[in-house]
């Protein structure tokens, strides 16, 4: 027996696929996989002195690439221990403290990698022709990529990845939602949501027995 029914307007009765908001669950880098990363780089040469202070960056402020490069000596206070991000993704500037690690990366960087002749006020420079001018987010790309190929990670790739590791380490400190929005500069605390899908401790605390098991 042959059916020819015309099933065409049907399609239209078929649900699409859910797509939640927020249904990727953000990797991350524990902290002895971040110690590794850092620990990768032999900071023995200029390039490797700008690269680890750049990643340090990274890791221990949540910087995006882009705000990483655009930072200008002015905008470092050693006096205060500060450092003012002037261009984010809301175009908005911070002043936000500069943890000691990070502040000697940078510093070491400034005495005995970057050229006492360079004349851009950008921090972190090229350092072959042409020199002296203000990297782009292409080499601190490469930069990151390269340590992740360092660890043997090579499924890894992207700087959102110690960006993403930073917001895991606040929330397993104690730090709130909103202290971890203020830290990565979101403009929403809604940006921020997706982060307590990776608190897995306060998820332990709240989550419900499974259905037929031992309470």
């Amino acid at each position: 027996m042959q059916y020819n029914d015309q099933v065409e307007e049907l399609i239209a009765a078929v649900p699409n696929v859910a797509g939640w908001r927020l249904a990727a669950l953000p990797e991350t880098l524990s902290d002895a996989a971040i110690e590794r990363f850092l620990n990768s780089f032999d900071r023995e040469t200029a390039a490797s002195l700008r690269d680890y202070a750049m990643v340090r960056c990274l890791a221990d402020l949540g910087l995006r690439a882009a705000e990483v490069v655009q930072i200008q000596l002015d905008d470092l206070n050693w006096r205060e221990g500060t450092l003012q991000i002037r261009r984010t993704k809301s175009r908005r500037g911070y002043i936000i403290p500069l943890p000691e690690p990070t502040g000697h990366a940078i510093a070491d960087y400034i005495r005995s990698g970057r050229r006492a002749t360079t004349t851009s006020r950008a921090v972190f420079v090229r350092h072959y022709a042409p020199a002296d001018l203000p990297l782009g987010t292409g080499r601190l790309h490469k930069a990151v990529h390269d340590a992740y190929v360092r660890c043997g990670w090579t499924d890894r790739s992207g700087t959102h990845l110690l960006r993403h590791s930073v917001a895991r380490r606040l929330l397993r400190a104690g730090s709130s939602l909103k202290e971890v929005a203020d830290v990565l500069r979101h403009e929403s605390i809604d940006t921020t949501a997706i982060y307590t899908k990776i608190d897995l401790r306060s998820l332990e605390a709240v989550a419900l027995p499974w259905p037929g098991s031992k309470s």
